[in-house]
């Protein structure tokens, strides 16, 4: 197929979790998709004020790839659940995007709002296929092979994770080991997406949790079903779809299943000073959790050394109780 043009998407919040479905659906209309470099120079970051850094590096990746690509996508997403919203933030992005090229691109920003009636993932993409000069039937065509793609990323997801690099990670065509061998600490990494992965960010936090022998775990394992569960007896309710997922898999790990937990959020996120909230009430009145917690709070600011500190500190809690639950089990096999 010919190739049409260049359309850019910034190495930028849910690009860290939709990136195969975005990629796949564009090439298979026949564009190129151009990913813009990482920016790990402070001063390279484009600052607005009462912005999170997430939402700053936005900014920086789309200024980085205007003068390169025919359209940017930066798609208005207001809620991807049919009950819940996504951070206010999102809705604005593609404006504050256009106020920073000085509207020198063409900018992609179709509206995603699944709460609203008749509405869904398809028809959204039935639109951004019409502006782009595609029939209907050619948009439908490759909106299904951007699910299945997408599918069979999320079904590899906990090899890749443990085995790929940062770079790698959102590679569609990296071969992963059929027998991977696990590490003896298994830690449940929760937060949003670009938190976890975004190296700009979390200065390649996974990479570094991997060389203490932790096998890394997300809330991708768990089911909408299950994370329904564990928030259902919040006095509250949480209206960010992002929320309910992280307190929610916080609940489910922090019950089971994992040896420790890191929380890596935003300085200056909002959302995620309240979630933090909901998580001490809860813990306050269960008396507080065994499982150790680490959460981590990251901007422009943070250090790789610091976090490295406090990473493998918190390797030193997590050994030490395993060490003590497993002193416990042969005392008890004992008096049998």
């Amino acid at each position: 197929m010919e190739e049409k043009g260049r359309i850019g998407i910034p190495r930028a919040l849910m690009f860290y979790r939709y990136l195969p479905l975005w990629r796949t659906f564009f090439e298979r209309l026949g564009w190129r998709v151009m990913i813009s470099d990482g920016t790990r120079q402070k001063e390279k970051i484009v600052y607005f004020e009462d912005s999170c850094l997430p939402m700053k590096l936005l900014v920086t990746h789309a200024v980085q790839l205007k003068d390169k690509v025919d359209h940017l996508f930066i798609p208005r997403l207001v809620s991807i659940h049919r009950s819940y919203m996504m951070c206010p933030k999102f809705r604005g992005a593609p404006d504050i995007v256009r106020l920073a090229t000085e509207g020198n691109v063409s900018i992609i920003d179709e509206t995603v709002d699944l709460r609203e009636r008749g509405t869904s993932l398809l028809q959204s993409f039935l639109k951004i296929g019409g502006k782009l000069g595609a029939s209907r039937q050619e948009s439908k065509r490759a909106f299904r092979e951007a699910e299945k793609s997408f599918a069979k990323f999320q079904k590899d997801w906990v090899n890749r994770i443990n085995e790929l690099s940062a770079a790698q990670l959102f590679e569609l065509d990296v071969p992963l080991s059929p027998m991977r061998k696990k590490a003896p600490f298994r830690i449940a990494f929760i937060g949003h997406p670009y938190n976890l992965f975004d190296i700009d960010i979390n200065k390649d936090l996974l990479a570094l949790a991997k060389s203490l022998q932790m096998e890394i775990v997300t809330s991708d394992l768990l089911s909408e079903k299950e994370i329904d569960r564990q928030v259902s007896d919040l006095s509250k309710e949480i209206y960010w779809s992002s929320g309910r997922e992280i307190v929610g898999s916080l609940f489910h790990f922090l019950s089971a299943g994992v040896d420790g937990i890191v929380f890596p959020t935003s300085f200056k996120c909002g959302i995620d000073a309240l979630l933090q909230e909901f998580i001490r009430r809860k813990l306050k009145v269960e008396g507080g959790t065994s499982v150790p917690l680490l959460v981590l709070s990251l901007d422009e600011h943070t250090g790789r050394e610091g976090l490295t500190t406090r990473l493998e500190a918190f390797r030193d809690v997590v050994e030490e109780r395993k060490k003590l639950q497993s002193s416990n089990v042969k005392v008890q096999m004992n008096d049998k």
